[in-house]
């Protein structure tokens, strides 16, 4: 297997960077790594490579303060990974077409969970924010101390690819005939290709920016108790229950309390780990080879 860096002696592998590029590739420019232009592919390798090296850092340090995630644990996680596919055997055969061995992989499950172990460790060094901070950011950015306009809504999805679109068409207008508000649970449960058809098609509340575009604007502008037309989205054509609209409003400080503290103590976390990794790289052996 091919090795792209060491970092005390330990190698990182090539599978371990593609991988991580395919996940940055889709986090930061939604495309998979062949589809990035240069400088978007050069910021992916550079970003996904220096990951790998803190977190074969992070590894280490936890071995040396005797952290190690129980094989019971990694078991666990592999377990519920595997229960994602068919079988044992679908799941294997993934891994081989990427390149990797079952021991292989065990040893990735075992590190990750390893890190996110003394990351932990690591974090609890951190203390709480003061009131006088969380105070402080509320005043600073009033203009995020809101809680946004929600929609809570049922809908019905006919999935629909590219060669069966007017079948899928006829099939939502079918349903559409007999979509009625007191309908609209039941005809979701037995005919919408959505997994919240198990909930009566339910999505909860949700605001602008979390759904499609064409889905999110007729869920915004329909009346609650009413089912509107039909909309296509790329995951197929829909109808849509609104049962209820919330709007936006201001959150008091004790309301924002909760999100401030979390934004505080992630961003100070962050500063955390970023200045322990560049410490424990200081006294460390790193070669890049690619």
């Amino acid at each position: 297997m091919e090795t792209v860096a060491k970092v005390n002696g330990r190698p990182v592998s090539r599978n371990e960077l593609d991988s991580t590029m395919q996940v940055y590739a889709q986090q930061m420019h939604h495309k998979n790594t062949d589809q990035l232009s240069v400088d978007q592919f050069q910021e992916v390798y550079d970003m996904a490579l220096e990951k790998l090296i803190a977190r074969a850092l992070i590894f280490q340090a936890a071995l040396a303060a005797g952290i190690v995630a129980s094989e019971a644990r990694v078991e666990e996680e592999k377990n519920q990974l595997i229960a994602q596919f068919s079988d044992e055997n679908e799941f294997f055969a993934k891994l081989e077409k990427a390149g990797m061995s079952p021991e292989f992989y065990h040893r990735m499950v075992r590190e990750d969970l390893t890190v996110n172990l003394m990351t932990a460790e690591k974090m609890k060094e951190l203390p709480e924010p003061q009131a006088t901070e969380i105070e402080e950011i509320y005043k600073r950015y009033p203009q995020k101390m809101v809680d946004p306009e929600k929609v809570h809504a049922r809908h019905i999805l006919v999935a629909a690819q590219s060669d069966e679109r007017e079948t899928a068409l006829e099939r939502i207008g079918r349903i559409k005939q007999e979509a009625t508000a007191a309908e609209f649970e039941r005809l979701a449960r037995e005919h919408s290709d959505c997994p919240s058809a198990q909930a009566g098609g339910d999505l909860g509340y949700f605001a602008r920016g979390q759904m499609v575009d064409s889905f999110e604007d007729a869920a915004f502008t329909q009346e609650p108790g009413q089912v509107g037309e039909i909309v296509e989205t790329p995951y197929g054509f829909h109808l849509i229950l609104v049962l209820d609209k919330t709007p936006e409003r201001r959150l008091s400080l004790e309301e924002a309390e909760t999100r401030l503290r979390n934004f505080l103590k992630e961003e100070a976390g962050v500063k955390l780990l970023k200045n322990w990794v560049d410490e424990l790289r200081t006294h460390a052996d790193v070669e890049i080879f690619s």
